[in-house]
């Protein structure tokens, strides 16, 4: 692409409110930035792309965990308790899909994301017993959506999943391996699914695997309260020490969820430099708790957000969610402000996944999104409005590597996309 010059009446960057600023893209990353007069003394023939002050543009918003086919379980198994949700809609309905059912849903769930204002998705994927065939029908999908994609691609060897998640560790090596070296801008990383889920030679395995190859490991943990009885009615461990004991907890861990931890977990994640994705809504939803994101903070850990289930993907949503929640958490309205929650969305978002993006500063990619600041109330803070009145129908324009991926209303793919699904959830309930 083209290089060009990106000027903003009004810009969030690194969660402070910047006027007249401006940033320099060159082949999808921002290579220049500060104030517009002087990126534009040192890129005074590039074309320019103005954004007036009615409009707020902010970083692309990271989607720290994410399980796009869920959107398929949308209003039929809205109010079940965790387990029959999981065993009765979930498990019955993810293993029938066609690789052809994946993409379209996906490309569904991702046009979705980008319509509000998300441009990175890291996707937990589930669907790997017969090969690789659904994982690549997803990488396509985000392709063809034009989002950024974190693709954890799972293993898992538990009896009670269902065949069509299961694999041997040695296959799930070298099928994870596969999609490495075909799909390097998927940015696939290792996801051994749970203590529950994965044994603990997989779990070493993954571990392993991690290291070799130098990528991220994702994994589910306490999101339940029953995690916790049962790995120290088996084993006489909590699960993050446990998870500590199989090397699985590093600073190359994303540890998804971290609701019921004592705080000896959260110190040992924080000792040990691993990150955690916070999924406030879906939990919620679920019925699973709250994760201590402030006590986290405190001990300087990395943290993000995930949309998870994919009922409503919006991570202004998210963030106000985790705002919130916070304040109830520890009655008191000061205990995680707003700041804090944009932060969680964007640059700390990033560091959980351990990217760079997240923000409008030199060296991330030109990932961004334009809010329509018309409503805003002139006497309140941007961020403030944002994370606490914001809607994702202020998202007016999204843009990954300086691309358009998202202006003002659905593509013909996305349109196609859920007419495609509406009829795959038919079939399949």
């Amino acid at each position: 692409m083209t290089s060009e010059l990106v000027r903003c009446a009004r810009a969030l960057v690194s969660g402070k409110l910047r006027e007249n600023y401006a940033f320099v893209i060159r082949e999808g990353k921002i290579v220049a930035a500060g104030d517009f007069r002087d990126v534009r003394d040192r890129a005074h023939d590039l074309n320019v792309r103005s954004f007036p002050a009615d409009r707020l543009v902010v970083p692309g918003f990271i989607n720290g965990h994410s399980h796009a086919y869920q959107i398929l379980l949308r209003g039929w198994a809205d109010d079940w308790p965790f387990a029959t949700w999981r065993s009765d809609a979930l498990y019955r309905v993810v293993p029938q899909l066609t690789p052809d059912d994946v993409y379209w849903t996906f490309v569904a769930a991702f046009t979705e994301m980008l319509a509000a204002g998300i441009t990175t998705v890291a996707e937990f994927f589930y669907l790997n017993g017969a090969g690789n065939e659904h994982a690549e029908a997803a990488i396509r999908a985000a392709r063809d959506a034009g989002i950024r994609l974190v693709f954890a691609r799972t293993w898992m060897d538990a009896e009670y999943a269902p065949p069509q998640f299961r694999e041997s560790i040695e296959t799930a090596a070298e099928r994870t391996r596969d999609l490495m070296r075909r799909y390097p801008e998927a940015n696939v990383c290792v996801a051994p699914h749970s203590l529950h889920a994965a044994s603990h030679e997989m779990i070493r395995a993954a571990a392993a695997f991690s290291r070799e190859l130098d990528c991220m490991l994702h994994v589910h943990v306490a999101e339940a309260r029953y995690e916790g009885d049962e790995t120290m009615r088996r084993f006489g461990r909590t699960p993050v020490a446990l998870l500590d004991d199989l090397g699985a907890l590093t600073e190359r861990t994303v540890a998804i969820h971290a609701i019921y931890l004592t705080d000896d977990e959260r110190r040992l994640i924080a000792q040990r430099g691993a990150r955690v994705i916070h999924n406030p809504m879906t939990n919620q939803y679920l019925g699973d708790g709250i994760c201590d994101v402030t006590r986290l903070q405190s001990l300087g850990v990395s943290i993000g957000l995930g949309t998870d289930a994919d009922v409503r993907p919006s991570l202004i949503d998210e963030m106000r969610a985790a705002a919130l929640l916070q304040k109830l958490l520890h009655l008191d309205g000061a205990a995680f402000d707003a700041e804090h929650a944009f932060s969680l969305g964007t640059t700390s978002g990033a560091r959980a996944l351990g990217i760079t993006a997240g923000d409008l500063v030199e060296s991330c990619p030109a990932d961004y999104v334009v809010l329509d600041a018309s409503k805003i109330d002139p006497w309140s803070p941007p961020l403030n409005a944002v994370v606490y009145r914001g809607e994702d129908a202020w998202v007016q324009a999204t843009f990954v590597d300086g691309r358009r991926a998202y202006v003002g209303e659905p593509s013909p793919l996305a349109r196609r996309a859920h007419e495609v699904v509406a009829g795959t959830a038919a079939r399949l309930r």
